[in-house]
């Protein structure tokens, strides 16, 4: 897919070197290995809640934690992100920027969980439900450390710290087994129970990584004020294209709530769990090429950015094919550990799988555009994703039910994907045209008059 972009750049543009080479595949085993233990994280939560909870109560906790979903990636975009894009250049390679990065977060984690726990005291106003209002507080005790812990992940990433990310990881996601599994064993079980678990097991690992790094930071109100103005003109695209590119991952489930009822959103939701050993693979790969093509581009152009592209590609694709062949083959007894009621739907997971492969290659293509710094570009491909996952969504969830959602899920990746590559396309051809234009030969004015 990659062979027109390859041709834009001279062969001698890329280099080979085999300690770098043995590095890269270090970091990305490490990379990927730290996302399996996250991945497995969510893949044995949502057994356990499962085995612990009707399939109506697990369509609550799918629901509610899309709320934490959608605030998570507008971190990610708004203060990750640019952290990432900037943070390698010489003027931002300072303490204070990583301070600004962590000041940033800080404030954003705080007013988001203010905002969802005063709506979840609001609640007994209109319903008159307590039960509502106290699941309402614990997702917003379990929202503040999940997004402190990825403010810790994200700089983990720009840093290559994946063995101890690992460990920090493994940390957050045994004290969080632990802890449901007590609940199980103890006849304590509940949402409300879990939500509060899942958020207090990031403590431990937060305090212990602010500590290994409180050398490498220094918040200074100045600078945080700067750069925040200064990443916001960068991140305001992403955010904008990032929430419309999620925008099925909220609207399908609740479309399904809507025409099939809360049950149908929980099966629907241990599907996308299942599949979620997809996206796991997905996630641990990006966040260890992302950092890479950026860091390539600055050191090599974009010989060097596009070699990794065509390396993430290439990897995405091959495993991920294997991935989706074994849910074909034995997706029903995968589902089955959720419980045998679920075994029927594993055509709905190879589905899934079958979206996650295609987005896969868009997520890869959206790195170089990040290397490229041209943040708009990336707008465009979430409204492709969204407009046609949701609007297939709506057209065939009332006609196929849960097929239909993982269908329109089909729709959307390949709509995304095809844009990406002709984004990224026109993005290499603008930067090489003006990179000629910077080299070309500026004549004396009497050469020139002497030419006329």
């Amino acid at each position: 897919m990659l062979d027109r972009l390859r041709k834009l750049v001279p062969k001698d543009e890329v280099n080979f070197n085999m300690p770098e080479i043995s590095k890269n595949v270090k970091n990305g085993v490490l990379a990927i290995g730290d996302q399996m233990v996250v991945s497995a994280g969510t893949f044995l939560t949502v057994m356990i809640v499962s085995r612990n909870c009707t399939a109506f109560e697990v369509g609550v906790f799918s629901l509610t934690w899309t709320v934490i979903a959608v605030l998570r990636t507008v971190q990610e975009r708004l203060i990750a992100a640019p952290f990432l894009a900037f943070t390698y250049q010489p003027r931002f390679n300072r303490t204070t920027y990583r301070g600004s990065s962590i000041a940033h977060q800080l404030c954003f984690a705080g007013f988001s969980s203010g905002v969802v726990a005063i709506v979840a005291l609001c609640l007994p106003i209109f319903s008159g439900r307590i039960h509502e209002s106290a699941l309402g507080l614990s997702l917003a005790v379990a929202l503040f450390f999940n997004l402190a812990r990825d403010q810790m992940r994200a700089l983990s990433y720009t840093d290559f710290s994946f063995f101890r990310l690992l460990l920090l990881d493994s940390l957050v996601v045994g004290s969080q087994l632990v802890g449901l599994l007590l609940l199980s064993w103890s006849q304590r079980f509940s949402l409300i129970n879990t939500n509060i678990i899942l958020g207090i097991a990031c403590i431990a690992p937060l305090v212990i990584w602010l500590r290994q790094i409180r050398s490498t930071f220094e918040i200074n109100r100045e600078w945080v004020n700067f750069d925040w103005f200064h990443n916001w003109n960068y991140a305001r695209w992403l955010v904008g294209g990032r929430l419309i590119g999620i925008a099925p991952i909220v609207a399908v489930p609740w479309l399904i709530a809507y025409f099939r009822g809360e049950e149908g959103t929980g099966i629907y939701a241990v599907c996308s769990s299942l599949v979620g050993l997809s996206m796991m693979f997905v996630t641990g790969v990006n966040n260890m090429f992302q950092p890479r093509t950026v860091l390539e581009f600055q050191k090599n152009g974009l010989g060097g950015m596009l070699a990794s592209l065509f390396s993430s590609i290439t990897l995405m694709i091959v495993v991920l094919s294997i991935v989706s062949l074994a849910f074909w083959f034995v997706g029903d007894r995968l589902l089955s550990t959720y419980g045998q009621n679920y075994a029927q739907y594993s055509f709905i997971a190879f589905l899934l799988s079958i979206s996650i492969l295609i987005v896969s290659v868009s997520c890869s293509l959206g790195n170089g555009l990040v290397a490229l710094n041209q943040s708009r570009a990336l707008f465009w491909s979430e409204v492709s994703h969204c407009v046609g996952a949701v609007a297939f969504a709506f057209i065939l969830i009332p006609s196929y039910g849960l097929h239909g959602a993982a269908y329109a899920s089909i729709v959307g990746s390949a709509a995304a994907t095809i844009v990406s590559m002709i984004t990224l396309t026109l993005g290499v051809l603008a930067y090489k045209q003006s990179s000629a234009l910077q080299h070309l030969p500026v004549l004396p004015a009497i050469d020139e008059i002497r030419r006329i």
